[in-house]
C-alpha cells in the first residue's frame, strides 16, 4: 500500500505593514533608550550623593531635561509617522527657530556628562549661517543628539568634540560632529546606516 505523505503548508510571510511597524518600533525604542539611560544614570548618582549643592542641582536639571525631551520626541514621532501599504512615511513639522540660541540650549544637556568625562564640547557656527532657520527642530535634535552621544561614548577622557555648522547652498546647512575617538573600522563602514547595527564597542562608562 503506498505511503501517503502530507505536506505542511508554507508559512505565510508577515504582512508588509507588520515588518514596517517593526522597523518603526525599533526606531522608537532607540530614541527612548538613550534618554531613559541618561535619567537612570543621573538618578543613581543622585541617590548615592548627599547634600543639596550645585552638583545635585545639575543632576536634577539633567533628569528634568531628559524627561521633557523624551516626551517631545515621542509626541513628534507619533504625530508625524504613519504606516500603510508596507511603507513608513515620516512628515516634517516645520518651525522657525533662532539657530544659535537653539543649539546652545540643546547642548546644555551634556554639561554633566562632559564634566564627569573631562570632555570639551566646542561649537562653531559659520558667520554666514543665517540667524533663523526653518526646520523640524525635534528631528534635527534627534539626529544631532545621536551623533553627539556616539562621539561622547567613544571619546577618551581629556579630549574635544567639535560641532561645526556651515552653509551647504540652496538654503541647506551641514552639521559636522568630530571627535578624537578610534573611529569606525573600515570593514564596518558599509553598516553605518543599517538599523540596529553596532559598529564598535564603546569605552567603559565612567559616569
Amino acid at each position: 500500500m503506498p505511503t501517503q505523505v502530507s505536506h505542511l503548508p508554507e508559512p505565510t510571510p508577515p504582512p508588509a505593514d507588520t515588518e514596517t511597524m517593526k522597523i518603526f518600533m525599533g526606531m522608537l525604542a532607540h530614541e527612548m533608550r538613550t534618554q531613559v539611560a541618561g535619567i537612570c544614570t543621573a538618578s543613581t548618582i543622585l541617590l548615592e550623593e548627599r547634600g543639596t549643592g550645585k552638583r545635585v542641582q545639575q543632576y536634577l536639571s539633567h533628569i528634568k531635561y531628559s524627561g521633557e525631551d523624551l516626551l517631545h520626541v515621542l509626541d513628534n514621532m507619533m504625530a508625524t509617522a504613519t504606516v500603510g501599504n508596507g511603507n513608513l512615511d515620516i512628515t516634517l513639522k516645520y518651525t522657525r527657530v533662532q539657530l544659535r540660541e537653539w543649539l546652545k540650549f540643546h547642548l546644555r544637556q551634556y554639561n554633566l556628562i562632559t564634566a564627569v568625562r573631562d570632555i570639551k564640547l566646542k561649537t562653531v557656527v559659520h558667520r554666514s549661517v543665517t540667524e533663523y532657520i526653518t526646520t523640524d527642530v525635534i528631528k534635527l535634535g534627534q539626529v544631532l543628539k545621536n551623533l553627539i552621544d556616539n562621539a561622547i561614548k567613544h571619546s577618551p577622557s581629556n579630549s574635544q568634540i567639535s560641532i561645526v555648522v556651515h552653509p551647504l547652498g540652496d538654503n541647506r546647512l551641514i552639521f559636522q560632529v568630530t571627535d578624537q575617538g578610534v573611529g569606525i573600522p573600515e570593514d564596518k563602514t558599509h553598516l553605518l546606516f543599517s538599523p540596529s547595527s553596532k559598529l564598535i564597542t564603546g569605552l567603559p562608562e565612567q559616569v
